[in-house]
Protein backbone atom coordinates (compact mmCIF):
# COMPACT_ATOMS: atom_id res chain seq x y z
CA UNK A 1 0.00 0.00 0.00
CA UNK A 2 1.31 3.59 -0.91
CA UNK A 3 1.37 5.93 2.16
CA UNK A 4 -0.19 8.90 1.45
CA UNK A 5 0.59 12.69 2.64
CA UNK A 6 -3.28 14.13 3.13
CA UNK A 7 -4.09 17.46 2.03
CA UNK A 8 -7.06 19.74 1.96
CA UNK A 9 -9.43 21.71 -0.79
CA UNK A 10 -9.13 24.70 1.26
CA UNK A 11 -5.63 25.01 1.01
CA UNK A 12 -5.10 25.33 -2.30
CA UNK A 13 -5.84 28.77 -2.92
CA UNK A 14 -3.92 30.02 -0.14
CA UNK A 15 -0.29 31.62 -0.18
CA UNK A 16 2.69 29.90 -1.59
CA UNK A 17 4.15 30.54 2.25
CA UNK A 18 1.37 29.10 3.64
CA UNK A 19 1.07 26.12 1.42
CA UNK A 20 4.35 25.42 2.06
CA UNK A 21 3.79 24.88 6.00
CA UNK A 22 0.59 23.02 5.56
CA UNK A 23 2.72 20.71 2.66
CA UNK A 24 4.90 20.34 5.43
CA UNK A 25 2.62 19.31 7.87
CA UNK A 26 0.88 16.96 5.57
CA UNK A 27 4.72 15.24 4.77
CA UNK A 28 4.71 14.80 8.59
CA UNK A 29 0.92 13.09 9.25
CA UNK A 30 0.20 16.50 10.77
CA UNK A 31 2.25 17.36 13.19
CA UNK A 32 5.76 18.57 13.63
CA UNK A 33 8.05 20.24 16.29
CA UNK A 34 11.21 21.92 14.94
CA UNK A 35 12.64 25.45 15.25
CA UNK A 36 12.58 27.74 12.35
CA UNK A 37 15.91 26.70 10.94
CA UNK A 38 14.87 23.06 10.68
CA UNK A 39 11.94 24.55 8.47
CA UNK A 40 14.35 26.28 5.94
CA UNK A 41 16.58 23.01 5.80
CA UNK A 42 13.17 20.67 5.36
CA UNK A 43 12.43 23.39 2.51
CA UNK A 44 15.98 23.32 1.45
CA UNK A 45 16.16 27.01 1.43
CA UNK A 46 18.86 29.60 3.23
CA UNK A 47 18.29 30.06 6.88
CA UNK A 48 18.72 33.68 6.57
CA UNK A 49 16.49 36.12 8.79
CA UNK A 50 14.51 37.02 5.70
CA UNK A 51 13.53 33.89 5.63
CA UNK A 52 12.52 32.61 9.37
CA UNK A 53 10.73 35.44 9.66
CA UNK A 54 8.75 34.69 6.88
CA UNK A 55 8.16 31.59 8.01
CA UNK A 56 7.14 32.96 11.15
CA UNK A 57 4.23 35.09 9.53
CA UNK A 58 3.07 32.24 7.35
CA UNK A 59 2.72 30.33 11.01
CA UNK A 60 1.36 32.97 12.73
CA UNK A 61 -1.22 33.38 9.41
CA UNK A 62 -2.26 29.94 9.40
CA UNK A 63 -2.95 29.92 12.96
CA UNK A 64 -5.08 32.94 13.03
CA UNK A 65 -7.36 31.78 10.05
CA UNK A 66 -7.53 28.47 12.04
CA UNK A 67 -5.64 26.32 9.54
CA UNK A 68 -3.18 24.76 12.91
CA UNK A 69 -2.57 25.01 15.96
CA UNK A 70 0.85 26.23 16.49
CA UNK A 71 3.10 27.30 20.28
CA UNK A 72 5.92 28.01 20.69
CA UNK A 73 8.47 26.35 23.85
CA UNK A 74 11.62 28.68 23.22
CA UNK A 75 12.96 28.30 19.69
CA UNK A 76 11.07 25.14 18.93
CA UNK A 77 7.60 25.07 17.00
CA UNK A 78 4.81 22.79 17.64
CA UNK A 79 2.47 22.60 14.72
CA UNK A 80 -0.36 20.61 14.37
CA UNK A 81 -2.61 20.86 11.35
CA UNK A 82 -6.65 20.77 12.01
CA UNK A 83 -8.64 18.86 9.35
CA UNK A 84 -11.09 19.88 7.14
CA UNK A 85 -13.65 18.16 5.41
CA UNK A 86 -12.48 18.31 1.68
CA UNK A 87 -9.50 15.93 1.70
CA UNK A 88 -7.14 15.14 -1.34
CA UNK A 89 -4.38 12.53 -1.19
CA UNK A 90 -1.45 13.21 -2.56
CA UNK A 91 1.34 10.01 -2.80
CA UNK A 92 4.17 11.16 -0.10
CA UNK A 93 7.10 9.67 -2.49
CA UNK A 94 5.25 12.41 -5.30
CA UNK A 95 5.54 14.84 -2.60
CA UNK A 96 9.18 13.85 -1.72
CA UNK A 97 10.29 13.95 -5.88
CA UNK A 98 8.16 16.98 -6.54
CA UNK A 99 9.91 19.00 -3.18
CA UNK A 100 13.93 17.80 -4.08
CA UNK A 101 13.69 17.86 -8.04
CA UNK A 102 16.00 19.85 -9.80
CA UNK A 103 13.71 21.79 -12.28
CA UNK A 104 15.97 22.07 -15.65
CA UNK A 105 13.41 24.28 -17.97
CA UNK A 106 10.44 26.49 -16.52
CA UNK A 107 10.42 28.23 -13.32
CA UNK A 108 7.75 26.96 -11.07
CA UNK A 109 8.26 26.39 -7.69
CA UNK A 110 7.01 22.76 -6.09
CA UNK A 111 4.38 24.14 -4.06
CA UNK A 112 2.30 25.85 -7.29
CA UNK A 113 3.39 21.61 -8.83
CA UNK A 114 1.74 20.24 -5.84
CA UNK A 115 -1.40 22.59 -5.82
CA UNK A 116 -1.71 21.76 -9.82
CA UNK A 117 -1.72 18.15 -9.16
CA UNK A 118 -4.29 18.50 -6.23
CA UNK A 119 -6.73 20.60 -8.52
CA UNK A 120 -6.75 18.29 -11.02
CA UNK A 121 -6.97 15.08 -8.94
CA UNK A 122 -10.36 16.38 -7.04
CA UNK A 123 -11.66 18.88 -9.94
CA UNK A 124 -15.29 17.42 -11.49
CA UNK A 125 -14.76 18.81 -14.72
CA UNK A 126 -14.40 17.16 -17.67
CA UNK A 127 -12.99 19.66 -19.71
CA UNK A 128 -10.44 22.27 -18.29
CA UNK A 129 -8.97 25.76 -19.28
CA UNK A 130 -5.79 26.89 -17.85
CA UNK A 131 -7.88 30.14 -16.66
CA UNK A 132 -10.55 27.83 -14.95
CA UNK A 133 -7.21 25.86 -12.64
CA UNK A 134 -5.68 29.88 -12.48
CA UNK A 135 -8.70 31.14 -11.26
CA UNK A 136 -9.71 28.88 -8.68
CA UNK A 137 -5.75 28.50 -7.06
CA UNK A 138 -5.08 32.60 -7.15
CA UNK A 139 -2.30 31.94 -9.58
CA UNK A 140 -1.30 33.35 -12.76
CA UNK A 141 -2.09 31.76 -16.19
CA UNK A 142 1.18 31.35 -17.60
CA UNK A 143 2.56 29.75 -14.29
CA UNK A 144 -0.49 27.25 -14.56
CA UNK A 145 1.31 26.47 -18.42
CA UNK A 146 4.55 25.90 -16.84
CA UNK A 147 3.72 23.82 -13.62
CA UNK A 148 1.73 21.65 -16.26
CA UNK A 149 4.73 21.61 -18.73
CA UNK A 150 7.07 20.45 -15.66
CA UNK A 151 4.50 17.47 -15.35
CA UNK A 152 4.57 16.80 -18.81
CA UNK A 153 8.01 17.01 -19.48
CA UNK A 154 10.05 16.44 -16.52
CA UNK A 155 8.11 13.45 -14.75
CA UNK A 156 5.48 11.79 -17.48
CA UNK A 157 2.67 12.67 -14.90
CA UNK A 158 0.39 14.20 -16.63
CA UNK A 159 -1.69 12.74 -19.67
CA UNK A 160 -3.99 15.76 -21.79
CA UNK A 161 -5.78 16.35 -24.77
CA UNK A 162 -7.29 19.03 -26.23
CA UNK A 163 -10.94 19.16 -26.50
CA UNK A 164 -12.43 21.77 -29.52
CA UNK A 165 -15.43 21.47 -31.07
CA UNK A 166 -17.01 23.61 -34.45
CA UNK A 167 -18.38 27.24 -33.50
CA UNK A 168 -19.51 29.39 -35.95
CA UNK A 169 -17.90 27.36 -38.73
CA UNK A 170 -14.88 27.39 -37.18
CA UNK A 171 -12.51 25.03 -35.19
CA UNK A 172 -11.99 26.06 -31.48
CA UNK A 173 -10.04 24.53 -29.02
CA UNK A 174 -12.85 24.50 -25.75
CA UNK A 175 -9.97 22.91 -23.15
CA UNK A 176 -8.40 19.51 -22.19
CA UNK A 177 -8.99 16.63 -20.42
CA UNK A 178 -6.21 15.90 -17.94
CA UNK A 179 -5.22 12.85 -15.82
CA UNK A 180 -2.58 12.26 -13.93
CA UNK A 181 -0.24 9.27 -14.60
CA UNK A 182 0.39 7.00 -11.73
CA UNK A 183 3.38 6.12 -13.60
CA UNK A 184 6.17 9.08 -13.35
CA UNK A 185 9.31 8.86 -14.76
CA UNK A 186 12.47 7.85 -12.78
CA UNK A 187 14.77 10.50 -12.17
Amino acid sequence: MMDDAIFYREWLPLDKKEFRILAMLADHDGEYHGNLTDMCRYFSISAQQKTRTALREAIQTLTEHNFIESSLSGRTFHLRLIPTANEISLPRNWLTRLRQHKYSADSVSWEVIVKVILWLEENGHDVITNQQIADELNISDSVIVSAKKVLYKDFDGLLRKRRCKIVNDEFRCIGQVHMLSAWWKEG
